[in-house]
């Protein structure tokens, strides 16, 4: 059986001889030192609107399948770690995104980002998230969704 070590983004297993992770796609270069895992999870939606639980759900990137709950409102999304939502990957800016609560609507707003923010197939600048609207975020694609 092959020696394993752990990525030290998202905790997975990985075989010792390989560059990179396979579930997140951090790459290995020199020395890895300790680093503590993004928490992908989320506290409950206070139930101030008539959804339930706002998350997004990665449907297609490094990181398909995590579910990100979006509690507080507002939360940033981008690479920098201090990120609500942290996307490392360099096709997503430091601050790339904001979603926000605005009466008892989720809006997202892009914030200058390189890239765009799309929602739907439309690169905003500003939209309501509705139930099952697609966010792309770089090479993340995202299923808003209060269910």
């Amino acid at each position: 059986m092959s020696e394993t070590i752990t990525c030290p983004v998202c905790n997975s297993p990985v075989e010792a001889d390989s560059n990179e992770c396979p579930r997140c796609g951090f790459k290995f270069a020199g020395v890895t030192q300790e680093y503590s895992a993004v928490n992908t999870g989320g506290i409950p939606f206070d139930g101030a609107t008539n959804c339930g639980k706002p998350h997004l759900t990665v449907t297609k990137g490094p990181l398909a399948g995590e579910v990100f709950f979006l509690d507080p409102l507002p939360v940033t999304i981008g690479r920098d770690p201090d990120c609500g939502l942290f996307l490392n990957n360099m096709t997503v800016s430091r601050e790339h995104a904001i979603i926000e609560r605005h009466d008892k609507r989720a809006l997202i707003r892009d914030c200058g980002s390189l890239n765009g923010t799309w929602v739907d197939g439309k690169v905003i600048d500003e939209a309501e998230l509705a139930e099952g609207s697609l966010v792309q975020i770089g090479i993340f694609s995202m299923r808003f969704s209060c269910k």
